[in-house]
């Protein structure tokens, strides 16, 4: 059957959900009235596990399809996985930029050019403001262009072998 990796996460996104429904439903299903109609525990517990036994499995297929999905990025050819791994250092990267281009200012501590007594060694900046924000904004760019690899490979469908029952 041809899947994409759209497919999957959707499919991942339902199940997660169904099996997040059962297991806020298991503690109301312990009591009931004797004219309340309630699902059984097991049932509950039965509906959950089912869930997640299709949350692993679409988790699973979604780690086959990201080694089997190729994509171009900066001249170099990546897998699926691979490219999602890197995306989140990136942004790591591009934030460390951006806080040091702005950084935060504590009204209550002191500033190290507050001192002026010229006998005191101070720290000075080794990167400017300037130079911090152009750092951080060729990370940002650097990062959306990998995202847009990303999503187009998302996009790409492939046969795969698999219970088509996962995917409804």
């Amino acid at each position: 059957m041809k899947v994409s990796g759209y497919t999957l996460r959707e499919a991942i996104k339902e199940q997660t959900l169904k099996s997040d429904t059962a297991s806020s439903l298991f503690d109301d299903s312990l009591r009931a009235f004797p004219s309340e109609v309630k699902s059984k525990p097991q049932e509950v517990v039965d509906s959950f596990l089912e869930a997640e036994e299709a949350v692993a499995k679409l988790q699973t297929l979604q780690a086959e399809y990201n080694l089997k999905v190729f994509l171009t990025f900066e001249g170099a050819t990546l897998t699926l996985t691979q490219a999602v791994k890197m995306v989140g250092g990136l942004a790591r990267a591009e934030k460390m930029w951006r806080s040091a281009a702005n950084p935060k200012k504590d009204r209550y501590s002191f500033s190290d050019n507050a001192e002026r007594d010229p006998s005191k060694e101070r720290s000075t900046p080794q990167v400017s403001q300037e130079d911090a924000a152009l750092l951080s904004s060729r990370l940002a760019r650097r990062a959306g262009r990998l995202r847009a690899a990303i999503a187009t490979a998302n996009a790409i469908e492939i046969e795969m072998d698999f219970d088509s029952a996962l995917l409804s």
